[in-house]
């Protein structure tokens, strides 16, 4: 199963966090690709919020839009797979919803409730740790991209009624996360983002198996 990781390039060097979670991909059986996105010190006209969004949009889309065949898997370099999230399970989950006609929301922090018009799902689902894209969603995904704003990428997905998106198994993951996020600088706030710290030494209490045989339903 291919995944598609989008990254930055500082000096020439990519994101010194990008190897820790390109390895955990490798690790689990994902065939990883790299991308290359904007850096925003070297493109001081896009603004923190709007870098990801870009991202999809200028990066991503352009590159393998003519090279997928059912779909494709987005993740950020602060992605870090539970070890449920092999790609035979994530593949069986996808196909029990819809997933080559539905975009699909699999790694992300918290969903906030949110009050219509605004939001007129009623909520806001923060983070966009690992998408997946289907290839009957691109053309539409790119028209509504190009349409919008460059904004979050949080706030497009949750508020766009035109495409066809899913969380992925929402109860399951009130209770544990299928990807984490690894602590970093926020490229947004420049704040620090509180995450998995893989140099602890109980790393494999947080990233612990899930109950395969619970969750199969």
């Amino acid at each position: 199963m291919d995944v598609y990781i989008i990254s930055y390039k500082i000096e020439g060097k990519w994101n010194s966090m990008l190897k820790k979670s390109k390895k955990r991909f490798k690790e689990l059986g994902y065939n990883v690709f790299l991308v290359e996105g904007y850096n925003l010190k070297q493109n001081p006209g896009i603004k923190p919020n709007q870098v990801c969004y870009l991202n999809l949009l200028d990066k991503v889309i352009p590159l393998i839009k003519n090279k997928i065949k059912k779909g494709f898997l987005l993740a950020e370099d602060d992605a870090y797979l539970q070890d449920i999230l092999t790609p035979k399970y994530l593949l069986y989950r996808l196909k029990k919803n819809n997933y080559l006609n539905n975009i699909i929301r699999i790694g992300y922090q918290k969903n906030l409730k949110q009050k219509p018009p605004y939001y007129p799902n009623g909520n806001y689902l923060v983070g966009t740790q690992l998408l997946w894209f289907p290839k009957n969603q691109m053309k539409k995904l790119e028209f509504e991209l190009n349409k919008s704003k460059a904004q979050h990428l949080n706030g497009f997905l949750s508020k766009n009624l035109n495409l066809d998106i899913k969380i992925l198994d929402e109860k399951i993951q009130k209770k544990k996360k299928y990807v984490l996020e690894l602590e970093h600088i926020s490229t947004t706030t420049g704040k620090t983002r509180k995450g998995l710290k893989l140099n602890v030494k109980n790393i494999s209490k947080k990233t612990k198996k899930l109950n395969v045989k619970k969750l199969k339903k």
